[in-house]
């Protein structure tokens, strides 16, 4: 009995070491390296936070000195990333004169693969249900990802529109609508790959602001019975492996992009990414996340076998103070929709 409970003492403490230090190890892969285990540990970073912290309580409960440790591996995270679960207090806060986003991946708003009738009509409730929706909230802007083209006539309230169809190009279509004056745009042409992204220059009141519409990579893969057998794993790491090379040439597109415009601009769209990984902390760099300003609660917008993970972002520059940030869950597509209001600082 003694040798089982020594065996059961010395795992439990090779527990309270291990688990911090698997953290501080995620933190540092999903930080600096864009790989499948980068995706792997940046989908499972918040579970791992969690268990970590719920070790902490118990040790400095018992008043272990092992909590030492766990506080530091939680204190790492603190420090290399964001949250994943955000409070706000000021939820009412008076938004004033504000400039209003709507971002919104409508998985081709029904348009792709729907042949039958009861396809057809479900995808016609399902559209005149987006517009509706759309036309409610009143957004000034609104980015579509995997937009169909027979839908624009069902915006009729944006005078000024970008739908980036190019005969032959292969890209999935992205569409921008604005309510202000779009007196410049232009393409962001990602390689090898159907996503891709745009901007606009919009002309807001007296000021000029380029808002960009991104769809990075994904990795079509589907969680499924196969997904989970020998066979099935097998078929998805390259497709992983790949998708990760992608996004990165393709946020370092963005970035060049974004430096060489030297106006106020804001970033939106589709990022296929977690706030854990390399290419978000990338594109946030001298950004604001909505979210992390003024959201609440987990802020998900895709939702994996029932973990809300944040793939869609609105990230403004410092020009701009962020109002609100709202997210929904309509169900209408894979993703769910982002509306912010942001306000434009003197």
């Amino acid at each position: 009995m003694n040798l089982i409970k020594k065996v059961f003492f010395g795992l439990s403490r090779l527990v309270y070491f291990l688990v911090p230090l698997f953290l501080i190890f995620a933190c540092v892969i999903t930080l600096y390296f864009e790989n499948v285990l980068s995706l792997v540990l940046s989908v499972g970073l918040p579970g791992i936070v969690v268990l970590n912290a719920i070790i902490f309580i118990y040790l400095a409960f018992r008043k272990r000195k092992q909590a030492v440790f766990v506080l530091l591996a939680l204190v790492v995270y603190g420090f290399t990333h964001v949250s994943f679960f955000k409070f706000n207090f000021n939820e009412n806060a008076e938004l004033g004169d504000t400039m209003s986003i709507l971002t919104f991946n409508v998985r081709s708003a029904g348009g792709a693969g729907h042949t039958s009738d009861r396809d057809r009509d479900q995808r016609k409730v399902r559209i005149e249900t987006m517009a509706k929706f759309v036309k409610k909230q009143e957004a000034d802007v609104v980015l579509f990802q995997e937009f169909w083209t027979a839908n624009i006539k069902d915006f009729p309230s944006y005078p000024y529109t970008f739908l980036g169809q190019r005969k032959g190009s292969g890209k999935s279509m992205q569409l921008i609508l604005s309510k202000y004056p779009i007196v410049n745009k232009g393409y962001i042409d990602f390689p090898n790959t159907a996503n891709n992204a745009m901007f606009a220059d919009i002309q807001y009141k007296n000021e000029l602001i380029r808002v960009y519409n991104v769809h990075l990579q994904s990795f079509s893969v589907e969680i499924d019975q196969e997904f989970f057998t020998e066979s099935g794993l097998k078929a998805v790491y390259p497709k992983i492996e790949k998708g990760q090379k992608f996004k990165s040439v393709q946020t370092e597109l963005l970035l060049e992009n974004f430096r060489e415009f030297q106006g106020r601009s804001i970033v939106g769209g589709d990022f296929n990414t977690t706030p854990f990984s390399k290419t978000y902390e990338s594109l946030r760099a001298n950004r604001q996340d909505t979210f992390l300003e003024v959201g609440s609660g987990f802020g998900g917008t895709y939702n994996l076998l029932g973990y809300p993970m944040r793939l869609d972002y609105i990230l403004p520059d410092h020009n701009f103070q962020v109002m609100s940030h709202e997210n929904f869950n309509l169900k209408l597509s894979d993703h769910e929709p982002i509306l912010v209001h942001l306000k434009l600082k003197n």
